[in-house]
C-alpha cells in the first residue's frame, strides 16, 4: 500500500505546482497543513455500531476517519462523499450527505479524512448507513450544508491507494456496501449498449445486466443520467468491473467512478473453450429449487423427441447420453430432429422443476455444434419400473401393454395397462400431434416412448409409430373400461380475482348433440337455478374428447384467456365457493360441485381439504369417466375416495386436457 505525506514534501509539491501550467480538465489537489490530533477518536465501525433502528444524533466531540472512495468528477456520484473504514479489506463503508458538487477536488480518492460528529446525525435508508445533518422531521440525515462541511471534515495529509475487495457476485454481503470492490469476469449480458441513454435530454439512471463468466450470476450497474460517459458504448469484451458496492431491494448495484473503473480486454462469451461432462453430472446440480450451472460445461446429447409429429412444441425437447435423459427447455424455436447429436453449453443455463419434471432452460445459442447421431436403444422396463419416476427423461420400451380403454382416440390422456387390477400409465398426446385424432390400438404389444412427469409419471409419444400392438386385446371384467355415459364437470376453477372457470369434458366415445345442455349456478344455497349456459349456443355439438372452458369474462390470467380450445365467457362462472355448480340435462342434474339449496358458509371440503371449492383448481381424476349427482360422494373424505384432485389456486395447468 502506497502512502505519501504531503505535509513533509509540502514546499517542493508547492514550487512543482506553481511552476506548472494546469490545463482545464487536470485534476488539482488543494493544499492542506499538518494533521491535527485528535481526542475521542472512533472508528466507523464502532460508529454504525450505535445505530438500532433509528436515527442517532452526536452531541459531543466523537471523531470518526475513513478514506474516500467515490469520485464526483464524472457525475456518476451526486452531492455525496463514500468513505470505508480502511484502504484494504474494509469491514463497513457509509455516504456523508453533502449540500455541494465538485467534492472530488478537496476529498479526492484515497484521501483520509476525520469526521467530527458534534451536531451530526446517523441513519440508515434501505442498506446504507448515512451521515449528515438531522432531517426537520427528525427522522433521517439531510445534507450538510455547503457552507458548513468543512468545519466538520476535516482532510488529512495521507492519501493511499485504494486496495479493491475482490470478490465473485455470490459472495457480495451487505457488509460491502458503500465499499470499492473488484469483480473479475464480467461482460455485459447484450452487446452493443450504452452505459445509459445516449438522449442528452435524459436524466434518468439506467441499469445495464453483466453476467459473471466464472460463476454464470448477474448483477446490476447503475449509471447516472447525468454522467458524462452515459452515451459510450459499453465494450463488447469481457473483464473486471471496480466499482462501489450499492443495493436497490435485493439485488446488488455496481456504480463506477468512470470508464477507467470497467477493464475489458478480453474475447466476449461466457462458454468458451467449456469443459465436457456427463448429463448425470449436471443434473446432480440441482439443489430441489431453481439452481444456475455456474460451470462452464458442455453436454452431448442425442435428441430422443421429434418435432415433425407435432407431439411436443417447438421449445421442449427431450435428450439423452449414456448417462442419464433429460428435458430441454428453450428460450426460442429451435430445429432439431429425433437422433440429432448436440453439444449443449450448459454454463449459466438453469435446472428448474416443473410439475415434477426435471427441465434444462437454455437457449438456441447455447447449441454449439450439431451433426447426424444414433439414437440410443431403449431401455426396456415394466410399467411398475416406469411409476418410480427414476427413469425420467429416458427413452424407455414397455412390453405386454394395451390401451386400459380402446375406444378413444390418442388425443390429451390414455391409460396403459400390462394386467387389468394392476397400475396404469398415463400417455399424453397433443391436440395438435399429426395422430391426435387417430383411434387408439385395440391390440397388445410394445410401447416405446420417452419417460416423462406432470404431477406423475407419464410416458412420452413421438408418434403412432411408438405403439406397436399386434396382439390380441385382453379384455377385462367383460370388457374394457367402458365409456363415460354422458357429459360431466372435468375441472373447476376458483381463481383470484375473476380467474375462474368450468370445464365440461365428451368422454363417451361419440359425438354428442349439445342440444339440451346446460350449466346453472345455485348461489348462496339457492335450490333454484339462476344464471344459466346453454351449451348448445356454443356449438351444436361436442366431440368425443373435446372439452368446453366456460370462463369469466373479467378472467386475467393469460392461461384462461390464451386458451386455444372451445371457450365461452359466461355469468355462470360469478361463484364463490360457497355456490353450487351444476350440469343439466333437458333440466335434470346429471353433474355437481357442491350441494344444491346448501349454504355450507363459504366452501365445501375436497379429498380432505377443508375448504376445496374456495380458492382452489380441483381436476376430475383420469380414472373418472362421468359425472355424480352425490356431491358427498363426488368430494370424499380424502385423496384416495374423492373423485377430485385439489391443486392450489391459480394452478391452470390442466385446462383443456384431459
Amino acid at each position: 500500500m502506497k502512502k505519501i505525506n504531503l505535509y513533509k514534501i509540502f514546499a517542493i509539491l508547492f514550487i512543482a505546482i506553481s511552476a506548472s501550467c494546469v490545463d482545464n480538465n487536470d485534476f488539482e489537489l488543494p493544499t492542506v497543513g499538518p494533521d491535527k490530533e485528535y481526542t475521542n477518536l472512533k472508528s466507523l465501525s464502532e460508529i454504525v455500531g450505535l445505530y438500532n433502528g433509528n436515527l442517532v444524533e452526536f452531541n459531543e466531540d466523537i471523531t470518526t476517519y475513513g478514506y474516500v472512495i467515490s469520485d464526483d468528477r464524472e457525475g456518476n456520484f451526486f452531492k455525496v462523499l463514500t468513505i470505508q473504514d480502511k484502504p484494504e479489506n474494509p469491514t463497513v463503508g457509509l455516504e456523508v450527505r453533502i449540500d455541494d458538487t465538485n467534492l472530488s477536488a478537496r476529498y479526492n480518492v484515497g484521501r483520509k479524512v476525520y469526521i467530527n460528529l458534534k451536531g451530526l446525525s446517523l441513519s440508515k435508508y434501505f442498506t446504507t448507513y448515512q451521515i449528515g445533518v438531522k432531517n426537520s422531521a427528525g427522522t433521517s440525515s439531510d445534507r450538510i450544508d455547503a457552507n458548513e462541511y468543512i468545519n466538520y471534515i476535516d482532510r488529512s495529509s495521507e492519501i493511499v491507494d485504494i486496495v479493491p475487495t475482490a470478490l465473485t457476485i455470490g459472495e457480495l454481503t451487505d457488509n460491502h456496501i458503500n465499499t470499492l470492490v473488484k469483480i473479475e469476469g464480467l461482460q455485459a449480458q447484450e452487446k452493443g449498449l450504452t452505459y445509459a441513454d445516449p438522449d442528452p435530454d435524459n436524466t434518468f439512471s439506467v441499469n445495464r445486466d453483466f453476467v459473471s463468466c466464472e460463476t454464470f450470476e448477474s448483477i446490476i450497474m447503475r449509471t447516472s443520467g447525468f454522467a458524462t460517459f452515459k452515451a459510450y458504448p459499453i465494450p463488447d469484451k469481457k473483464g473486471s468491473i471496480t466499482a462501489i458496492l450499492g443495493k436497490f431491494s435485493s439485488d446488488y448495484q455496481l456504480f463506477i467512478r468512470d470508464t477507467n473503473d470497467v477493464n475489458f480486454t478480453e474475447e466476449y462469451g461466457c462458454n468458451n473453450n467449456p469443459t465436457e461432462a456427463t448429463l448425470a453430472d449436471v443434473k446432480a446440480l440441482y439443489t430441489g429449487s431453481e439452481t444456475t450451472v455456474t460451470q462452464n460445461l458442455k453436454v452431448k446429447l442425442i435428441i430422443t423427441s421429434d418435432l415433425s409429429a407435432n407431439n411436443i412444441s417447438n421449445q421442449n425437447a427431450f435428450a439423452q447420453d449414456a448417462t442419464a435423459g433429460i428435458a430441454l427447455r428453450f428460450s426460442d424455436a429451435y430445429n432439431l430432429n429425433l437422433g440429432d447429436e448436440v453439444e449443449i453449453a450448459v454454463g449459466g443455463a438453469k435446472l428448474s422443476e416443473y410439475n415434477g419434471l426435471l427441465q434444462l432452460n437454455i437457449s438456441p445459442s447455447s447449441i454449439l455444434n450439431t451433426t447426424a447421431g444414433t439414437l440410443p436403444t431403449p431401455e426396456v422396463i415394466t410399467i411398475a419400473q416406469a411409476l418410480t419416476g427414476d427413469y425420467q427423461g429416458k427413452l424407455v420400451q414397455i412390453e405386454g401393454v394395451q390401451f386400459k380403454d380402446n375406444t378413444k382416440t390418442y388425443s390429451g390422456n390414455n391409460e396403459l395397462i400390462s394386467e387389468c387390477d394392476g397400475d396404469a400409465l398415463t400417455t399424453y398426446v397433443r391436440s395438435q400431434a399429426n395422430f391426435a385424432s387417430n383411434p387408439v390400438s385395440d391390440k397388445k404389444g410394445t410401447v416405446t416412448g420417452v419417460m416423462t412427469d406432470f404431477n406423475g409419471a407419464q410416458i412420452y409419444l413421438r408418434n403412432e409409430a411408438d405403439v406397436n400392438f399386434t396382439e390380441n386385446y385382453t379384455t377385462c371384467g367383460g370388457g374394457g373400461t367402458p365409456a363415460g355415459d354422458d357429459l360431466y364437470i372435468s375441472e373447476y376453477a376458483e381463481g383470484s380475482s375473476n380467474n375462474k372457470y368450468i370445464e365440461i369434458y365428451n368422454g363417451t366415445g361419440a359425438d354428442v348433440d349439445l342440444t339440451n345442455y346446460t350449466v346453472g349456478l345455485y348461489g348462496n344455497g339457492s335450490a333454484t337455478v339462476g344464471n344459466t349456459l346453454d351449451l348448445s349456443t356454443v356449438q351444436s355439438t361436442l366431440a368425443n374428447g373435446e372439452t368446453i372452458v366456460i370462463y369469466n369474462s373479467g378472467a386475467a390470467d393469460a392461461t384462461i384467456t390464451g386458451y386455444s380450445g372451445i371457450k365461452v365467457s359466461s355469468t355462470v362462472t360469478y361463484f364463490n365457493g360457497d355456490d353450487a355448480i351444476a350440469l343439466l340435462k333437458s333440466g335434470t342434474v346429471i353433474d355437481v360441485v357442491g350441494n344444491i339449496g346448501e349454504d355450507p358458509g363459504s366452501y365445501w371440503a375436497v379429498a380432505g381439504v377443508a375448504d376445496g371449492t374456495k380458492e382452489h383448481t380441483l381436476v376430475r381424476k383420469a380414472s373418472i369417466t362421468k359425472g355424480n349427482t352425490d356431491w358427498a360422494a363426488s368430494a370424499g373424505t380424502d385423496t384416495t375416495n374423492s373423485e377430485w384432485e385439489v391443486k392450489a389456486q391459480d394452478d391452470f395447468t390442466s385446462i383443456g386436457i384431459r
